[in-house]
């Protein structure tokens, strides 16, 4: 006898997950923002709050995963910008999103390796409800955050995994995307025109309204300091380019990007392109002087990416995991096209990777 074996909700994803989600619209529609936040991040059920998610057996990989030169790249340049500011002590590393901490611990390792001066000083603060690392260097935390008179607030791949309001271009003006529960599937169903000086006059984009805030507030954990952002996405003016009509949301599921974000919910992740003229402006408004941004490849290559890959050549194993870990970081088709934007507040000086303005 044949049974039925259709598993309902169960098969759109978590099915814990749309049970929320579909309790929570009651029968009618929430913005697409809003169904973006609770797959990624509902607190019990959300995306990000299940470990393993970044990796070779999770749905994507991010630069601090490749190898620790990335994590030791940027150990340097905050190290650079310890001494510029006099080698205060302490001087507090901050990093929203810090996921499993695999970038703290190669900073650290390097502080420790170099200079224990600057090692002695260093204390890091990984940004990230409800995760815990195993470096017992590092300190765990959740907001509300203390903030420190030095320091740095390092960002990877933070912005593009903020909620986005998502618009269609009309002729009446953009109009908001919002979702439904049909009975069998999430469906987007019309919402209300929005006024968005600018938009784009056709097509599908995003906008992230929770950018300039977050920004603003990150950056206020530094009296005097860096921000430093890696992230994918473009200015304004790129971002919003006639041209680009599908949007930049994408979706992430065992190493494999498609466009639909209704399908495994709670079990994909889900990002759009950063718009860096709104975190350029945020930074501007809280006093930093601002640098790029510049591409991941820039950034690299001129702290010295190459010559940490020759340093090794006597290492043959060691000399072959850097190659190709560098050419990893900086594929112009993958973690190359990462943008880094620095803002500097009390350091009166053109910070490395910087200086040529590319």
């Amino acid at each position: 006898m044949a049974l039925d074996l259709d598993p309902g909700s169960a098969a759109t994803g978590n099915a814990q997950l749309v049970r929320a989600i579909i309790e929570e619209m009651d029968g009618s529609a929430i913005p697409f923002e809003r169904f973006m936040e609770l797959a990624l991040c509902h607190p019990e059920h959300g995306y990000y709050r299940t470990p393993g998610r970044i990796g070779p057996g999770g749905d994507f990989l991010t630069s601090p995963r490749i190898h620790p030169m990335f994590g030791w790249s940027i150990a340097a340049w905050a190290h650079w910008s310890w001494e510029t500011l006099g080698k205060p002590e302490p001087f507090t590393v901050f990093e929203p999103g810090a996921g499993e901490g695999y970038l703290a611990t190669a900073m650290l390792d390097w502080a420790w390796g170099r200079d224990e001066e600057f090692a002695k000083a260093l204390r890091y603060v990984a940004i990230e409800p409800g995760a815990r690392g195993s470096d017992s260097r590092v300190t765990w935390a959740a907001p509300p955050i203390q903030p420190a008179e030095h320091g740095l607030v390092v960002t990877n791949e933070f912005f593009d995994a903020l909620p986005v309001r998502l618009f269609d271009a009309t002729s009446r003006g953009p109009q908001e995307v919002y979702v439904r529960w049909n009975g069998e599937s999430f469906e987007e169903v019309a919402g209300p025109i929005a006024n968005i000086p600018e938009a784009p006059s056709d097509g599908r984009f995003e906008v992230n309204v929770r950018a300039f805030a977050t920004m603003t507030e990150l950056s206020a954990l530094v009296e005097q300091g860096a921000v430093l952002t890696f992230d994918y996405g473009y200015p304004r003016e790129e971002l919003w380019a006639p041209w680009r009509t599908q949007g930049t949301l994408l979706c992430f599921y065992r190493h494999t990007s498609h466009h639909n974000p209704y399908i495994h919910v709670g079990d994909q992740d889900m990002t759009a392109h950063v718009d860096f003229t709104e975190l350029e402006a945020a930074l501007d408004s809280a006093g930093y002087a601002t640098f790029g941004p510049v591409s991941q490849t820039v950034f690299l290559y001129a702290l010295g990416g190459q010559q940490l890959v020759e340093a090794v050549r006597q290492d043959l194993q060691e000399y072959f995991a850097r190659r190709r870990a560098l050419e990893q970081l900086t594929d112009s088709a993958g973690l190359g096209r990462v943008r880094v934007l620095a803002g500097l507040r009390g350091i009166d000086s053109t910070p490395p990777g910087f200086e040529d303005g590319l």
